[in-house]
Protein backbone atom coordinates (compact mmCIF):
# COMPACT_ATOMS: atom_id res chain seq x y z
CA UNK A 1 0.00 0.00 0.00
CA UNK A 2 1.18 3.53 -0.82
CA UNK A 3 2.25 6.19 1.56
CA UNK A 4 -0.28 8.87 -0.11
CA UNK A 5 -3.10 5.71 -0.37
CA UNK A 6 -2.69 5.06 3.35
CA UNK A 7 -2.51 8.62 4.58
CA UNK A 8 -5.84 9.11 2.55
CA UNK A 9 -7.06 6.03 4.23
CA UNK A 10 -6.29 7.94 7.96
CA UNK A 11 -7.37 11.27 6.99
CA UNK A 12 -10.94 10.16 4.33
CA UNK A 13 -10.97 14.18 2.91
CA UNK A 14 -9.56 15.72 0.22
CA UNK A 15 -5.98 17.28 1.60
CA UNK A 16 -5.08 19.75 -1.06
CA UNK A 17 -2.35 22.32 0.01
CA UNK A 18 -5.00 25.22 -0.20
CA UNK A 19 -6.35 27.46 2.57
CA UNK A 20 -8.91 29.92 2.26
CA UNK A 21 -7.49 33.19 3.56
CA UNK A 22 -9.11 34.14 7.28
CA UNK A 23 -10.04 37.74 6.17
CA UNK A 24 -11.64 36.38 2.44
CA UNK A 25 -13.94 33.78 4.63
CA UNK A 26 -14.82 36.38 7.28
CA UNK A 27 -15.63 39.01 5.22
CA UNK A 28 -17.49 37.53 2.42
CA UNK A 29 -18.23 33.72 2.25
CA UNK A 30 -18.84 33.18 6.11
CA UNK A 31 -21.83 36.32 5.36
CA UNK A 32 -22.69 34.64 2.16
CA UNK A 33 -23.20 30.93 3.42
CA UNK A 34 -25.35 31.90 6.61
CA UNK A 35 -27.49 34.54 4.03
CA UNK A 36 -28.17 31.03 1.51
CA UNK A 37 -28.86 29.07 4.44
CA UNK A 38 -31.48 31.55 5.75
CA UNK A 39 -29.53 32.01 9.13
CA UNK A 40 -29.06 35.58 10.69
CA UNK A 41 -26.26 34.53 12.56
CA UNK A 42 -24.51 37.97 11.66
CA UNK A 43 -27.27 39.87 12.88
CA UNK A 44 -27.36 38.12 16.02
CA UNK A 45 -23.35 38.17 16.91
CA UNK A 46 -23.89 41.77 16.71
CA UNK A 47 -26.45 41.81 18.92
CA UNK A 48 -25.01 39.85 21.13
CA UNK A 49 -21.93 42.26 21.41
CA UNK A 50 -24.34 45.09 22.08
CA UNK A 51 -25.74 43.91 24.63
CA UNK A 52 -22.85 43.17 26.52
CA UNK A 53 -21.89 46.60 26.69
CA UNK A 54 -24.81 47.64 27.81
CA UNK A 55 -24.39 46.02 30.97
CA UNK A 56 -25.83 43.60 33.52
CA UNK A 57 -29.05 45.62 34.36
CA UNK A 58 -29.88 45.85 30.38
CA UNK A 59 -29.35 41.94 30.10
CA UNK A 60 -31.20 41.30 33.20
CA UNK A 61 -34.32 43.17 31.75
CA UNK A 62 -33.67 41.66 28.25
CA UNK A 63 -34.01 38.27 29.68
CA UNK A 64 -36.86 38.57 31.63
CA UNK A 65 -38.59 39.82 28.42
CA UNK A 66 -37.49 36.76 26.42
CA UNK A 67 -38.60 34.54 29.03
CA UNK A 68 -42.10 35.88 29.71
CA UNK A 69 -42.43 36.16 26.10
CA UNK A 70 -41.82 32.21 25.54
CA UNK A 71 -43.75 31.45 28.50
CA UNK A 72 -47.06 32.81 27.02
CA UNK A 73 -46.20 31.51 23.84
CA UNK A 74 -45.90 27.80 25.15
CA UNK A 75 -49.78 28.95 26.73
CA UNK A 76 -51.13 29.88 23.57
CA UNK A 77 -49.83 27.87 20.92
CA UNK A 78 -48.14 24.48 22.35
CA UNK A 79 -50.12 21.89 22.97
CA UNK A 80 -48.31 20.02 26.06
CA UNK A 81 -48.43 22.97 28.03
CA UNK A 82 -51.81 24.36 27.29
CA UNK A 83 -52.91 21.21 29.25
CA UNK A 84 -50.15 21.27 31.72
CA UNK A 85 -51.57 24.74 32.50
CA UNK A 86 -55.44 24.33 32.37
CA UNK A 87 -55.92 27.74 31.92
CA UNK A 88 -53.90 29.16 34.85
CA UNK A 89 -51.49 32.25 34.44
CA UNK A 90 -48.17 31.48 32.70
CA UNK A 91 -45.46 31.69 35.63
CA UNK A 92 -42.56 30.26 35.13
CA UNK A 93 -43.56 28.12 38.51
CA UNK A 94 -46.78 26.97 36.93
CA UNK A 95 -44.46 24.68 35.00
CA UNK A 96 -43.74 21.12 35.94
CA UNK A 97 -40.31 19.91 35.47
CA UNK A 98 -40.04 18.19 31.77
CA UNK A 99 -38.22 15.58 31.88
CA UNK A 100 -36.59 13.56 28.68
CA UNK A 101 -39.59 10.50 28.92
CA UNK A 102 -41.74 13.10 28.82
CA UNK A 103 -40.58 14.56 25.39
CA UNK A 104 -40.08 11.06 23.82
CA UNK A 105 -43.70 10.01 25.02
CA UNK A 106 -45.64 13.64 23.96
CA UNK A 107 -42.88 14.61 21.75
CA UNK A 108 -45.53 16.05 18.88
CA UNK A 109 -47.43 17.81 21.52
CA UNK A 110 -44.58 20.00 22.25
CA UNK A 111 -44.33 21.35 18.86
CA UNK A 112 -45.97 24.72 18.20
CA UNK A 113 -49.47 24.84 16.30
CA UNK A 114 -47.73 28.24 15.09
CA UNK A 115 -44.45 27.22 14.31
CA UNK A 116 -43.44 28.73 10.72
CA UNK A 117 -40.54 27.85 8.33
CA UNK A 118 -38.67 24.58 7.78
CA UNK A 119 -38.60 22.50 11.06
CA UNK A 120 -35.11 20.78 11.36
CA UNK A 121 -34.84 17.66 13.14
CA UNK A 122 -32.07 16.80 15.37
CA UNK A 123 -31.17 14.22 18.24
CA UNK A 124 -28.96 13.63 21.45
CA UNK A 125 -25.59 11.62 20.47
CA UNK A 126 -27.93 8.58 22.71
CA UNK A 127 -24.55 8.22 25.41
CA UNK A 128 -27.19 7.36 27.72
CA UNK A 129 -28.23 4.17 25.39
CA UNK A 130 -30.99 6.34 24.75
CA UNK A 131 -31.40 8.74 21.77
CA UNK A 132 -33.88 11.57 22.34
CA UNK A 133 -35.43 13.50 18.82
CA UNK A 134 -36.52 16.57 18.32
CA UNK A 135 -36.59 19.61 16.78
CA UNK A 136 -35.52 22.86 16.19
CA UNK A 137 -35.76 25.72 13.21
CA UNK A 138 -33.24 28.17 11.79
CA UNK A 139 -33.79 31.13 14.19
CA UNK A 140 -33.13 28.85 17.44
CA UNK A 141 -30.22 27.53 15.14
CA UNK A 142 -28.78 30.80 14.34
CA UNK A 143 -28.83 32.14 18.08
CA UNK A 144 -27.00 29.03 19.14
CA UNK A 145 -24.09 29.53 16.56
CA UNK A 146 -24.37 33.17 17.39
CA UNK A 147 -23.65 32.46 21.39
CA UNK A 148 -20.68 30.36 19.93
CA UNK A 149 -19.08 33.19 18.25
CA UNK A 150 -19.74 35.98 20.72
CA UNK A 151 -17.62 33.41 23.58
CA UNK A 152 -15.39 32.20 21.11
CA UNK A 153 -14.27 35.80 20.60
CA UNK A 154 -13.50 36.30 24.44
CA UNK A 155 -10.57 34.26 23.20
CA UNK A 156 -9.30 36.48 19.81
CA UNK A 157 -11.57 33.86 17.73
CA UNK A 158 -13.79 35.21 14.95
CA UNK A 159 -15.52 33.66 12.18
CA UNK A 160 -13.38 32.59 9.35
CA UNK A 161 -10.79 31.29 11.74
CA UNK A 162 -9.61 28.54 10.44
CA UNK A 163 -11.20 25.64 13.05
CA UNK A 164 -10.91 21.90 13.69
CA UNK A 165 -13.25 20.01 15.24
CA UNK A 166 -12.50 16.57 17.13
CA UNK A 167 -16.11 14.89 16.82
CA UNK A 168 -17.40 11.83 17.00
CA UNK A 169 -21.44 12.00 16.73
CA UNK A 170 -22.92 10.13 13.86
CA UNK A 171 -24.99 13.35 13.28
CA UNK A 172 -22.75 15.57 11.87
CA UNK A 173 -20.60 12.53 9.60
CA UNK A 174 -23.60 11.50 8.36
CA UNK A 175 -23.62 14.89 6.70
CA UNK A 176 -20.13 14.79 5.45
CA UNK A 177 -20.47 14.04 1.96
CA UNK A 178 -17.73 15.00 0.14
CA UNK A 179 -19.02 18.28 -1.04
CA UNK A 180 -19.42 19.43 2.16
CA UNK A 181 -16.48 18.70 3.37
CA UNK A 182 -15.00 20.94 0.65
CA UNK A 183 -17.17 23.35 1.04
CA UNK A 184 -16.50 24.00 4.82
CA UNK A 185 -12.77 23.27 4.62
CA UNK A 186 -12.00 25.20 1.75
CA UNK A 187 -14.51 28.22 1.62
CA UNK A 188 -15.39 28.58 5.92
CA UNK A 189 -12.27 27.43 6.78
CA UNK A 190 -13.91 24.26 9.05
CA UNK A 191 -13.01 20.75 9.29
CA UNK A 192 -14.02 17.80 11.45
CA UNK A 193 -11.85 14.59 12.00
CA UNK A 194 -13.60 11.86 13.34
CA UNK A 195 -13.35 11.01 17.18
CA UNK A 196 -13.66 7.58 16.45
CA UNK A 197 -10.69 5.05 15.81
CA UNK A 198 -8.07 6.15 17.10
CA UNK A 199 -5.07 4.27 16.41
CA UNK A 200 -1.56 5.48 16.92
CA UNK A 201 -1.32 5.46 13.33
CA UNK A 202 -4.45 8.08 12.50
CA UNK A 203 -3.63 10.17 15.64
CA UNK A 204 -0.16 10.80 14.36
CA UNK A 205 -1.79 11.72 10.85
CA UNK A 206 -4.53 14.14 12.61
CA UNK A 207 -0.99 15.89 14.08
CA UNK A 208 0.28 16.07 10.81
CA UNK A 209 -2.41 17.53 9.36
CA UNK A 210 -2.93 20.03 12.34
CA UNK A 211 0.93 21.59 11.28
CA UNK A 212 -0.26 21.77 7.42
CA UNK A 213 -4.03 23.49 8.49
CA UNK A 214 -2.70 25.04 11.02
CA UNK A 215 -6.22 26.01 12.37
CA UNK A 216 -6.30 28.51 15.40
CA UNK A 217 -9.43 27.02 17.20
CA UNK A 218 -9.24 23.26 18.35
CA UNK A 219 -12.98 22.02 19.33
CA UNK A 220 -14.13 18.95 20.80
CA UNK A 221 -14.09 16.37 23.18
CA UNK A 222 -11.48 16.51 25.64
CA UNK A 223 -10.51 12.84 26.11
CA UNK A 224 -9.77 12.99 22.00
CA UNK A 225 -7.96 16.44 22.07
CA UNK A 226 -6.09 15.15 25.05
CA UNK A 227 -4.77 12.16 23.23
CA UNK A 228 -3.95 13.93 20.01
CA UNK A 229 -1.95 16.32 22.69
CA UNK A 230 0.23 13.46 23.72
CA UNK A 231 1.06 12.19 20.13
CA UNK A 232 1.78 16.19 19.20
CA UNK A 233 4.18 15.36 22.44
CA UNK A 234 5.89 12.64 21.38
CA UNK A 235 6.06 13.53 17.61
CA UNK A 236 7.03 17.12 17.86
CA UNK A 237 8.26 17.51 14.70
CA UNK A 238 5.14 16.60 12.76
CA UNK A 239 2.84 19.75 13.51
CA UNK A 240 6.18 21.55 11.95
CA UNK A 241 5.83 24.43 15.16
CA UNK A 242 2.37 24.64 14.92
CA UNK A 243 0.61 25.79 18.22
CA UNK A 244 -3.54 27.13 18.45
CA UNK A 245 -4.89 30.21 19.96
CA UNK A 246 -7.72 28.44 21.92
CA UNK A 247 -8.72 24.97 22.67
CA UNK A 248 -12.13 24.25 23.30
CA UNK A 249 -13.79 21.81 25.12
CA UNK A 250 -17.15 20.40 25.02
CA UNK A 251 -19.89 17.32 25.23
CA UNK A 252 -17.58 15.75 28.42
CA UNK A 253 -16.45 16.90 32.10
CA UNK A 254 -13.21 18.58 31.54
CA UNK A 255 -11.38 16.89 34.57
CA UNK A 256 -8.44 19.63 35.56
CA UNK A 257 -5.99 16.74 35.12
CA UNK A 258 -6.69 17.02 31.75
CA UNK A 259 -7.31 20.64 31.07
CA UNK A 260 -3.73 21.02 32.55
CA UNK A 261 -2.16 18.43 30.25
CA UNK A 262 -3.69 19.89 26.76
CA UNK A 263 -2.99 23.30 28.02
CA UNK A 264 0.65 22.16 29.20
CA UNK A 265 1.63 20.71 25.93
CA UNK A 266 0.21 22.80 23.50
CA UNK A 267 0.68 26.10 25.13
CA UNK A 268 -2.24 27.60 24.98
CA UNK A 269 -5.47 28.93 26.97
CA UNK A 270 -8.57 25.69 27.56
CA UNK A 271 -12.11 26.86 27.99
CA UNK A 272 -15.13 24.46 28.61
CA UNK A 273 -17.83 24.84 26.91
CA UNK A 274 -21.32 23.80 28.24
CA UNK A 275 -24.31 22.64 26.77
CA UNK A 276 -26.15 20.36 24.61
CA UNK A 277 -28.24 19.25 21.58
CA UNK A 278 -31.26 19.32 23.25
CA UNK A 279 -30.80 22.13 25.77
CA UNK A 280 -28.78 24.62 23.95
CA UNK A 281 -25.83 26.56 24.71
CA UNK A 282 -25.92 27.10 28.35
CA UNK A 283 -22.19 28.68 29.35
CA UNK A 284 -19.27 29.18 28.68
CA UNK A 285 -15.75 30.28 30.16
CA UNK A 286 -13.87 32.93 29.79
CA UNK A 287 -10.18 33.48 29.91
CA UNK A 288 -10.25 34.09 33.38
CA UNK A 289 -12.11 31.06 34.01
CA UNK A 290 -15.44 31.40 35.34
CA UNK A 291 -18.34 29.91 33.58
CA UNK A 292 -20.48 32.16 32.22
CA UNK A 293 -24.32 31.91 31.44
CA UNK A 294 -25.77 32.43 27.71
CA UNK A 295 -28.48 34.52 29.98
CA UNK A 296 -29.86 35.77 26.45
CA UNK A 297 -30.42 32.17 25.50
CA UNK A 298 -31.11 30.18 28.29
CA UNK A 299 -33.22 30.52 31.67
CA UNK A 300 -31.20 28.02 34.24
CA UNK A 301 -32.24 27.37 37.62
CA UNK A 302 -31.34 24.55 40.07
CA UNK A 303 -33.51 22.25 41.28
CA UNK A 304 -33.49 21.14 45.23
CA UNK A 305 -30.29 21.92 45.98
CA UNK A 306 -28.77 20.35 48.72
CA UNK A 307 -26.89 22.52 51.39
CA UNK A 308 -24.39 23.05 48.89
CA UNK A 309 -26.32 25.30 46.47
CA UNK A 310 -25.78 21.95 44.08
CA UNK A 311 -28.81 20.35 42.49
CA UNK A 312 -30.04 19.36 38.77
CA UNK A 313 -29.93 21.90 36.33
CA UNK A 314 -33.31 22.87 34.71
CA UNK A 315 -32.97 24.91 31.37
CA UNK A 316 -35.50 26.81 29.41
CA UNK A 317 -34.24 27.47 26.07
CA UNK A 318 -35.49 31.49 25.16
CA UNK A 319 -35.11 30.63 21.46
CA UNK A 320 -36.85 27.46 21.06
CA UNK A 321 -40.24 28.60 19.46
CA UNK A 322 -41.23 25.88 17.65
CA UNK A 323 -40.74 22.72 19.89
CA UNK A 324 -40.47 24.61 23.38
CA UNK A 325 -38.14 22.88 26.52
CA UNK A 326 -39.80 24.65 29.37
CA UNK A 327 -37.90 23.49 32.85
CA UNK A 328 -36.24 20.69 30.98
CA UNK A 329 -33.98 18.95 32.88
CA UNK A 330 -30.87 17.97 31.13
CA UNK A 331 -29.17 15.49 33.17
CA UNK A 332 -25.91 17.19 34.63
CA UNK A 333 -25.76 19.22 38.15
CA UNK A 334 -24.36 22.33 39.24
CA UNK A 335 -24.56 25.70 41.24
CA UNK A 336 -25.33 29.11 40.06
CA UNK A 337 -22.81 31.76 40.57
CA UNK A 338 -22.86 34.26 43.79
CA UNK A 339 -23.49 37.39 41.33
CA UNK A 340 -19.69 38.79 41.71
CA UNK A 341 -18.21 41.06 39.17
CA UNK A 342 -16.19 38.71 37.17
CA UNK A 343 -12.46 40.07 36.15
CA UNK A 344 -13.12 39.68 32.81
CA UNK A 345 -15.81 42.04 32.90
CA UNK A 346 -18.46 40.65 31.34
CA UNK A 347 -21.64 41.28 32.70
CA UNK A 348 -23.09 37.97 32.01
CA UNK A 349 -24.39 35.30 35.23
CA UNK A 350 -21.78 32.32 35.94
CA UNK A 351 -22.42 29.11 36.94
CA UNK A 352 -20.33 28.90 40.01
CA UNK A 353 -19.92 24.57 39.78
CA UNK A 354 -20.31 22.06 37.46
CA UNK A 355 -20.66 18.60 38.54
CA UNK A 356 -21.67 16.46 35.09
CA UNK A 357 -24.32 13.94 34.63
CA UNK A 358 -25.70 11.40 37.54
CA UNK A 359 -23.87 8.25 36.22
CA UNK A 360 -20.75 10.39 36.01
CA UNK A 361 -20.78 10.16 39.79
CA UNK A 362 -19.81 6.57 42.20
CA UNK A 363 -22.34 5.55 44.58
CA UNK A 364 -20.38 5.21 48.58
CA UNK A 365 -21.05 3.51 51.42
CA UNK A 366 -23.70 5.27 53.64
CA UNK A 367 -25.56 7.32 50.44
CA UNK A 368 -22.60 8.64 49.58
CA UNK A 369 -22.07 10.21 46.21
CA UNK A 370 -18.45 10.22 45.46
CA UNK A 371 -17.71 12.63 42.14
CA UNK A 372 -15.83 10.30 38.80
CA UNK A 373 -12.89 12.58 39.28
CA UNK A 374 -12.02 11.17 42.25
CA UNK A 375 -10.78 7.61 40.47
CA UNK A 376 -8.68 10.03 38.42
CA UNK A 377 -6.73 10.93 41.62
CA UNK A 378 -6.47 7.20 42.12
CA UNK A 379 -5.24 6.52 38.23
CA UNK A 380 -2.75 8.92 37.63
CA UNK A 381 -0.67 7.62 40.74
CA UNK A 382 0.01 4.50 38.53
CA UNK A 383 2.55 5.74 35.51
CA UNK A 384 1.55 2.87 33.64
CA UNK A 385 -2.05 3.86 33.12
CA UNK A 386 -2.11 5.11 29.40
CA UNK A 387 -6.12 4.93 29.43
CA UNK A 388 -8.80 3.71 31.46
CA UNK A 389 -12.53 3.07 32.07
CA UNK A 390 -14.07 2.45 35.05
CA UNK A 391 -17.85 1.27 35.12
CA UNK A 392 -19.70 0.61 38.88
CA UNK A 393 -22.01 -1.78 38.46
CA UNK A 394 -25.46 -1.56 40.53
CA UNK A 395 -24.37 -3.63 43.38
CA UNK A 396 -21.35 -0.91 43.72
CA UNK A 397 -18.65 -3.33 42.34
CA UNK A 398 -16.31 -1.92 39.84
CA UNK A 399 -15.16 -3.07 36.64
CA UNK A 400 -11.69 -1.37 35.17
CA UNK A 401 -10.56 -1.53 32.55
CA UNK A 402 -6.83 -0.29 32.19
CA UNK A 403 -4.51 0.03 28.75
CA UNK A 404 -0.68 -0.22 30.39
CA UNK A 405 2.07 1.43 28.34
CA UNK A 406 4.39 0.03 31.63
CA UNK A 407 4.72 -3.41 33.40
CA UNK A 408 1.76 -4.40 35.34
CA UNK A 409 1.15 -6.63 38.09
CA UNK A 410 -0.33 -7.62 41.45
CA UNK A 411 1.24 -5.42 43.56
CA UNK A 412 -0.41 -2.17 40.75
CA UNK A 413 -3.69 -4.12 41.07
CA UNK A 414 -3.69 -3.93 44.73
CA UNK A 415 -3.21 -0.22 44.81
CA UNK A 416 -5.73 0.41 42.24
CA UNK A 417 -8.33 -1.42 44.76
CA UNK A 418 -7.08 -0.11 47.88
CA UNK A 419 -7.31 3.46 46.06
CA UNK A 420 -10.64 2.70 44.80
CA UNK A 421 -12.31 0.92 48.02
CA UNK A 422 -11.00 4.19 50.05
CA UNK A 423 -12.35 6.74 47.75
CA UNK A 424 -15.89 4.86 48.15
CA UNK A 425 -15.49 3.98 51.94
CA UNK A 426 -16.52 0.73 51.46
CA UNK A 427 -14.68 -2.69 50.73
CA UNK A 428 -16.76 -3.18 47.20
CA UNK A 429 -15.14 -5.91 44.47
CA UNK A 430 -12.87 -4.42 42.13
CA UNK A 431 -12.36 -6.17 38.80
CA UNK A 432 -9.43 -5.46 36.96
CA UNK A 433 -8.59 -6.16 33.53
CA UNK A 434 -5.87 -5.35 30.95
CA UNK A 435 -7.24 -4.52 27.31
CA UNK A 436 -5.43 -3.62 24.32
CA UNK A 437 -8.31 -1.01 23.31
CA UNK A 438 -11.13 0.58 24.61
CA UNK A 439 -13.88 1.64 22.68
CA UNK A 440 -15.53 4.87 22.94
CA UNK A 441 -19.12 5.09 23.08
CA UNK A 442 -21.61 5.36 19.81
CA UNK A 443 -21.18 9.20 20.15
CA UNK A 444 -17.14 9.03 20.03
CA UNK A 445 -16.98 9.80 23.30
CA UNK A 446 -14.93 8.28 25.41
CA UNK A 447 -16.71 8.10 29.64
CA UNK A 448 -13.90 7.31 31.97
CA UNK A 449 -16.36 6.74 34.91
CA UNK A 450 -19.89 5.40 34.49
CA UNK A 451 -22.06 4.24 37.39
CA UNK A 452 -24.72 1.87 36.84
CA UNK A 453 -25.37 2.34 40.74
CA UNK A 454 -27.08 5.84 40.37
CA UNK A 455 -29.09 5.62 36.82
CA UNK A 456 -32.20 4.59 38.18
Amino acid sequence: MSEAFRQKELLPQPDWPLRMPQTLARHLLWPLHERLRGRETPVHLRALQRGERAGGTWLSHEHTNKLEALLAHCAANVPYYREILAGSPPDLEAFSVLERDSVRERGRELLADNASGPLLPSSTGGSTGRPLVFWSDRVKEARHNAQKLRFRGWFGIRPGDRQVDFWGSPIELSKASRMRVIKDRYFLNQVVLSAHDLTPERLEAYVRFLGRFRPRLVYGYPTVIVRVAQTFEANPGLARGWRPQVVVCTSEMLYPQVREQIAGILRCPVANEYGSRDGGLVAHECPHGRLHIATEHVHVEVDQPDEDGIGDLLITNLDGYSMPFVRYRVGDRGRLGDGADCPCGSPLPTLDRLEGRRNDFLAGSEGRRVHGSAANYVMREMPQVAQYRLVQRADLSLDIEVIANGPWGEAETRAVTRGMQGILHAEVPVRLKLVDHIAPSPSGKYRWVESEALES
